[in-house]
């Protein structure tokens, strides 16, 4: 049996218009009919998810967050359940850019179970400011993740996703990326956290993504060499040959 690939677009806040959101969202569909390897989602901003979720494809939908209650007084905030009503069955919790306006370990936890009591699969993002020869950015993402999964089941880990963004690496060219050898490094690093905090079995379950400044020259090495489960790219997911490309990479391996 194949194990898929992840392959995850974070659009950001773009395009500008949900015209354009469904240009592009119908440009990449076109181009991956025929890759059944990978699972293919998009994250676009949430005015366009049941827009998006309206079109037939094989292109999953997520969201950019989502909140830690249900309803109420959270003016500006996104439920999981709106998330899961619009269309979406994925969301990414805990992303560096969240994190830098103020989001905390403590309510990426929150989120995080909350999402998946909506029966979402939370892609939860974890990954240091600055590498440093003492190794002290391994103790700090193992905090990220030992901090947000904390007082999570067993069962709910077959919902959890690690996309590992180095922060140092996200937004610049792809030659400031990761090296794969170091991502390997990571991926054991990470499935040493899990298993440590609930077994080696629900380890083994978790897909470890990498993400910063991918694009379709160094993805292979990323999947191959570095061991990775997929991709979570950015800037790159916003153009549709390169973003096809990349997947189509991933199919074949």
């Amino acid at each position: 049996m194949v194990k898929k690939k992840y392959i995850v677009g974070n659009w950001k806040m773009n395009p500008l218009t949900s015209r354009e959101a469904r240009e592009l969202f119908s440009a990449v569909s076109r181009r991956i009919k025929k890759t059944r390897n990978v699972v293919s989602v998009v994250c676009p901003p949430s005015v366009y998810l049941e827009v998006l979720g309206q079109k037939k494809s094989s292109l999953l939908l997520g969201a950019q967050d989502s909140f830690y209650e249900y309803d109420g007084s959270y003016t500006g905030q996104i439920s999981p359940a709106m998330v899961r009503h619009s269309g979406a069955g994925y969301v990414i919790i805990g992303h560096s850019e969240r994190r830098a306006l103020g989001e905390t370990d403590e309510v990426v936890r929150k989120k995080i179970s909350k999402s998946l009591k909506e029966n979402l699969r939370v892609i939860f993002c974890v990954g240091e400011k600055e590498r440093d020869a003492e190794g002290k950015h391994f103790k700090f993402v193992s905090d990220e993740i030992e901090n947000a999964l904390r007082g999570l089941k067993p069962k709910d880990f077959s919902s959890i996703i690690v996309a590992y963004e180095p922060i140092w690496a996200i937004g610049r060219s792809a030659k400031d990326a990761m090296l794969p050898a170091d991502m390997h490094e990571m991926v054991i690093f990470i499935k040493k956290v899990l298993t440590d905090m609930k077994g080696a079995g629900v380890a083994r379950t978790v897909p470890i993504l990498y993400g910063g400044s991918v694009n379709s020259e160094i993805a292979a090495g990323i999947l191959k060499e570095g061991h990775a489960d997929g991709l979570l790219i950015g800037r790159t997911s916003l153009d549709s040959e390169d973003f096809s490309k990349i997947i189509a990479i991933a199919n074949e391996l």
